[in-house]
């Protein structure tokens, strides 16, 4: 799942949940979304192609303004759960930069192997999944909100 959708349904749980609640469901959230159907292409295509990188810059900053959005605005309780919601792929982003590739099948640590096992329905038309659920979600996080 991409980041953003991640932030935004961490940001949606610390919108409606009490804090004692919020921050744990949305790093458990992440678990969840990465189970489900989502975008995702083979290492191999995301080492090599200039889209993957472009996309996943995108998404990052994407992300990031969704950050700074509910910080602006003095929404912490979204801005905090939407981080832990996405907390989980911060371990991708060491080994991608210090690896300079997507493969993540050389982790030897039990959860980093289990966090990319669970995501066996990644495919590339999953993107027809997201951009859809990002809507849906931005509307509720973003619009109703402000």
């Amino acid at each position: 799942m991409i980041g953003f959708n991640h932030g935004l349904v961490g940001g949606l749980m610390g919108k409606y949940l009490p804090w004692p609640i919020a921050i744990p469901l949305a790093i458990a959230s992440h678990f969840v979304l990465d189970a489900l159907p989502h975008y995702g292409i083979d290492h191999k295509t995301r080492d090599s192609k200039k889209f993957w990188k472009v996309f996943t810059i995108s998404d990052t900053l994407l992300t990031a303004a969704l950050a700074a959005w509910a910080i602006y605005y003095h929404h912490y309780a979204m801005f905090l759960s939407g981080l832990a919601a996405v907390m989980p792929d911060f371990v991708w982003v060491a080994h991608v930069l210090r690896n300079k590739s997507f493969d993540f099948s050389s982790y030897e640590h039990w959860f980093a192997r289990w966090h990319a096992e669970i995501q066996r329905y990644e495919f590339p038309g999953g993107i027809w999944i997201e951009v859809p659920f990002a809507i849906i979600l931005y509307y509720f996080v973003i619009w109703q909100t402000a």
